[in-house]
Protein backbone atom coordinates (compact mmCIF):
# COMPACT_ATOMS: atom_id res chain seq x y z
CA UNK A 1 0.00 0.00 0.00
CA UNK A 2 1.55 3.28 -1.12
CA UNK A 3 0.62 6.36 0.84
CA UNK A 4 0.49 9.60 -1.09
CA UNK A 5 1.49 12.48 1.17
CA UNK A 6 2.26 15.35 -1.19
CA UNK A 7 2.33 18.08 1.44
CA UNK A 8 4.55 16.07 3.78
CA UNK A 9 6.74 15.10 0.83
CA UNK A 10 7.45 18.77 0.12
CA UNK A 11 9.20 19.16 3.45
CA UNK A 12 12.48 17.69 2.19
CA UNK A 13 11.88 17.34 -1.57
CA UNK A 14 12.00 19.92 -4.33
CA UNK A 15 11.04 19.78 -7.96
CA UNK A 16 11.07 22.16 -10.87
CA UNK A 17 12.31 22.67 -14.39
CA UNK A 18 14.93 24.68 -16.22
CA UNK A 19 14.48 25.91 -19.76
CA UNK A 20 17.60 25.18 -21.84
CA UNK A 21 18.65 28.12 -23.99
CA UNK A 22 19.50 25.97 -27.00
CA UNK A 23 17.87 22.70 -28.10
CA UNK A 24 19.83 19.83 -26.60
CA UNK A 25 19.36 16.10 -26.66
CA UNK A 26 19.34 14.31 -23.33
CA UNK A 27 22.80 12.88 -23.97
CA UNK A 28 24.29 16.31 -24.67
CA UNK A 29 22.55 17.87 -21.66
CA UNK A 30 23.84 15.20 -19.32
CA UNK A 31 27.32 15.59 -20.77
CA UNK A 32 27.26 19.25 -19.71
CA UNK A 33 25.95 18.31 -16.28
CA UNK A 34 28.54 15.57 -15.85
CA UNK A 35 31.11 17.75 -13.95
CA UNK A 36 28.53 18.30 -11.19
CA UNK A 37 28.53 14.57 -10.49
CA UNK A 38 32.29 14.04 -10.68
CA UNK A 39 32.71 14.57 -6.96
CA UNK A 40 33.76 12.16 -4.17
CA UNK A 41 30.91 10.08 -2.80
CA UNK A 42 28.66 10.62 -5.81
CA UNK A 43 27.20 7.84 -7.92
CA UNK A 44 24.85 8.31 -10.87
CA UNK A 45 23.35 6.39 -13.74
CA UNK A 46 21.75 7.45 -17.04
CA UNK A 47 18.83 5.56 -18.53
CA UNK A 48 17.54 7.15 -21.71
CA UNK A 49 16.40 10.68 -20.93
CA UNK A 50 16.67 10.29 -17.13
CA UNK A 51 19.66 10.66 -14.83
CA UNK A 52 19.48 9.45 -11.24
CA UNK A 53 22.14 10.23 -8.65
CA UNK A 54 22.91 9.86 -4.97
CA UNK A 55 25.57 11.39 -2.74
CA UNK A 56 27.14 10.05 0.42
CA UNK A 57 28.78 12.52 2.80
CA UNK A 58 29.22 15.26 0.16
CA UNK A 59 31.87 17.90 0.72
CA UNK A 60 30.82 21.42 1.66
CA UNK A 61 32.09 22.81 -1.66
CA UNK A 62 29.92 20.37 -3.61
CA UNK A 63 27.30 22.43 -5.46
CA UNK A 64 24.75 19.65 -4.98
CA UNK A 65 25.61 18.99 -1.33
CA UNK A 66 22.19 20.09 -0.07
CA UNK A 67 20.26 17.70 -2.31
CA UNK A 68 21.85 14.30 -1.80
CA UNK A 69 19.68 12.32 -4.22
CA UNK A 70 17.32 12.88 -7.10
CA UNK A 71 16.37 12.34 -10.72
CA UNK A 72 16.84 14.62 -13.73
CA UNK A 73 14.87 14.30 -16.96
CA UNK A 74 15.44 16.09 -20.26
CA UNK A 75 12.60 16.38 -22.75
CA UNK A 76 11.67 18.52 -25.73
CA UNK A 77 8.31 20.14 -26.35
CA UNK A 78 7.55 22.44 -29.28
CA UNK A 79 11.25 22.71 -30.11
CA UNK A 80 12.14 23.79 -26.56
CA UNK A 81 14.41 21.64 -24.41
CA UNK A 82 13.86 21.59 -20.68
CA UNK A 83 15.39 19.88 -17.68
CA UNK A 84 13.00 18.62 -15.01
CA UNK A 85 14.38 17.70 -11.60
CA UNK A 86 12.97 15.96 -8.54
CA UNK A 87 15.47 15.95 -5.68
CA UNK A 88 15.49 15.30 -1.94
CA UNK A 89 17.50 16.86 0.87
CA UNK A 90 18.43 15.25 4.17
CA UNK A 91 19.64 18.63 5.46
CA UNK A 92 16.21 20.22 4.96
CA UNK A 93 14.54 17.31 6.72
CA UNK A 94 16.88 17.64 9.72
CA UNK A 95 16.31 21.41 9.87
CA UNK A 96 12.57 20.75 9.89
CA UNK A 97 12.78 18.13 12.65
CA UNK A 98 15.20 20.10 14.85
CA UNK A 99 12.56 22.63 16.06
CA UNK A 100 10.24 19.76 16.99
CA UNK A 101 13.06 18.19 18.99
CA UNK A 102 13.80 21.38 20.93
CA UNK A 103 10.10 22.02 21.53
CA UNK A 104 9.93 18.50 22.98
CA UNK A 105 12.82 19.35 25.32
CA UNK A 106 10.97 22.50 26.41
CA UNK A 107 7.80 20.55 27.16
CA UNK A 108 9.76 18.01 29.19
CA UNK A 109 11.37 20.86 31.14
CA UNK A 110 7.92 22.36 31.81
CA UNK A 111 6.70 19.00 33.10
CA UNK A 112 9.75 18.58 35.38
CA UNK A 113 9.34 22.13 36.74
CA UNK A 114 5.64 21.55 37.43
CA UNK A 115 6.38 18.26 39.22
CA UNK A 116 9.08 19.86 41.38
CA UNK A 117 6.76 22.79 42.19
CA UNK A 118 3.97 20.45 43.30
CA UNK A 119 6.43 18.41 45.39
CA UNK A 120 7.77 21.55 47.03
CA UNK A 121 4.23 22.72 47.77
CA UNK A 122 3.35 19.46 49.53
CA UNK A 123 6.59 19.61 51.52
CA UNK A 124 5.86 23.22 52.52
CA UNK A 125 2.39 22.29 53.78
CA UNK A 126 3.81 19.45 55.87
CA UNK A 127 6.49 21.73 57.25
CA UNK A 128 4.01 24.47 58.16
CA UNK A 129 1.87 21.90 59.97
CA UNK A 130 4.84 20.81 62.06
CA UNK A 131 5.88 24.37 62.76
CA UNK A 132 2.36 25.23 63.93
CA UNK A 133 2.78 22.87 66.88
CA UNK A 134 5.85 24.75 68.10
CA UNK A 135 4.44 28.22 67.40
CA UNK A 136 3.24 28.76 70.98
CA UNK A 137 6.62 27.76 72.35
CA UNK A 138 8.41 30.16 70.02
CA UNK A 139 6.15 33.06 71.01
CA UNK A 140 6.96 32.51 74.68
CA UNK A 141 10.63 32.90 73.92
CA UNK A 142 11.84 36.48 74.00
CA UNK A 143 14.66 37.79 71.90
CA UNK A 144 17.83 38.14 73.97
CA UNK A 145 19.15 41.67 74.22
CA UNK A 146 22.83 42.46 73.92
CA UNK A 147 24.59 44.18 76.76
CA UNK A 148 25.55 47.77 75.95
CA UNK A 149 29.21 46.84 76.23
CA UNK A 150 28.74 44.08 73.64
CA UNK A 151 27.03 46.56 71.35
CA UNK A 152 29.99 48.94 71.66
CA UNK A 153 32.34 46.09 70.82
CA UNK A 154 30.28 45.34 67.65
CA UNK A 155 28.94 41.93 68.62
CA UNK A 156 26.23 40.59 66.25
CA UNK A 157 22.60 40.62 67.29
CA UNK A 158 21.27 37.24 68.53
CA UNK A 159 18.82 35.31 66.42
CA UNK A 160 15.13 35.93 66.86
CA UNK A 161 13.56 32.59 67.89
CA UNK A 162 10.20 33.64 66.48
CA UNK A 163 11.66 33.72 62.94
CA UNK A 164 12.19 30.36 61.28
CA UNK A 165 15.05 29.72 58.95
CA UNK A 166 14.35 27.91 55.74
CA UNK A 167 16.75 25.02 55.87
CA UNK A 168 15.69 23.65 52.52
CA UNK A 169 17.35 25.12 49.46
CA UNK A 170 15.08 26.19 46.67
CA UNK A 171 15.79 24.27 43.49
CA UNK A 172 16.34 26.25 40.35
CA UNK A 173 13.89 25.71 37.54
CA UNK A 174 15.08 24.22 34.28
CA UNK A 175 15.36 27.01 31.75
CA UNK A 176 13.13 26.59 28.72
CA UNK A 177 14.06 29.80 26.90
CA UNK A 178 17.19 28.36 25.18
CA UNK A 179 15.11 25.48 23.78
CA UNK A 180 12.55 27.88 22.32
CA UNK A 181 15.29 30.11 20.89
CA UNK A 182 17.00 27.17 19.17
CA UNK A 183 13.66 25.90 17.86
CA UNK A 184 12.92 29.30 16.34
CA UNK A 185 16.42 29.56 14.89
CA UNK A 186 16.23 26.20 13.14
CA UNK A 187 12.74 26.98 11.88
CA UNK A 188 14.01 30.21 10.27
CA UNK A 189 16.96 28.30 8.78
CA UNK A 190 14.54 25.76 7.32
CA UNK A 191 12.28 28.42 5.80
CA UNK A 192 15.21 30.26 4.22
CA UNK A 193 16.78 27.03 2.95
CA UNK A 194 13.47 25.73 1.58
CA UNK A 195 13.20 28.81 -0.65
CA UNK A 196 16.85 29.59 -1.33
CA UNK A 197 18.31 26.13 -1.99
CA UNK A 198 15.95 25.15 -4.88
CA UNK A 199 16.62 28.55 -6.47
CA UNK A 200 20.39 28.00 -6.20
CA UNK A 201 19.97 24.51 -7.64
CA UNK A 202 18.14 25.85 -10.68
CA UNK A 203 20.83 28.48 -11.11
CA UNK A 204 23.54 25.80 -10.98
CA UNK A 205 21.77 23.64 -13.57
CA UNK A 206 21.12 26.64 -15.83
CA UNK A 207 24.77 27.70 -15.70
CA UNK A 208 26.02 24.18 -16.44
CA UNK A 209 23.61 23.66 -19.35
CA UNK A 210 24.54 27.00 -20.90
CA UNK A 211 28.24 26.16 -20.76
CA UNK A 212 28.95 28.51 -17.85
CA UNK A 213 29.77 26.21 -14.92
CA UNK A 214 30.63 29.11 -12.60
CA UNK A 215 28.52 32.22 -13.03
CA UNK A 216 30.33 34.09 -10.30
CA UNK A 217 33.70 33.70 -12.04
CA UNK A 218 32.17 34.72 -15.33
CA UNK A 219 30.60 37.82 -13.82
CA UNK A 220 33.88 38.84 -12.17
CA UNK A 221 35.92 38.29 -15.29
CA UNK A 222 33.49 40.12 -17.57
CA UNK A 223 34.63 43.70 -16.81
CA UNK A 224 38.26 42.66 -17.07
CA UNK A 225 37.79 41.06 -20.48
CA UNK A 226 35.73 43.99 -21.68
CA UNK A 227 38.51 46.35 -20.62
CA UNK A 228 41.02 44.22 -22.43
CA UNK A 229 38.98 44.42 -25.64
CA UNK A 230 38.71 48.18 -25.30
CA UNK A 231 42.49 48.66 -25.45
CA UNK A 232 43.63 49.96 -28.85
CA UNK A 233 45.88 47.82 -30.98
CA UNK A 234 49.29 49.54 -30.95
CA UNK A 235 51.73 48.44 -33.52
Amino acid sequence: MNLQLPYVDRIWRAKGEVIIDEPLAAEDAFARLDPLFQTPGTSYAVAGDTLTYSKKNPAAQDKLATFTSGALTVDQKSGVSRLSFHVSSTALLLCFLAPLLFLGFAQIAHAVNAWEASTAEVAAKEKSAEEGKDEDKDKSKAKAELHWIDKLLGAPEPDDPTKKKDKGEKKEKIRTTPAYVLAGLFFVIYLVGRVLEPWLLKRTFRAALSGRPDESVASTDAPRSAGAQAQPDIG
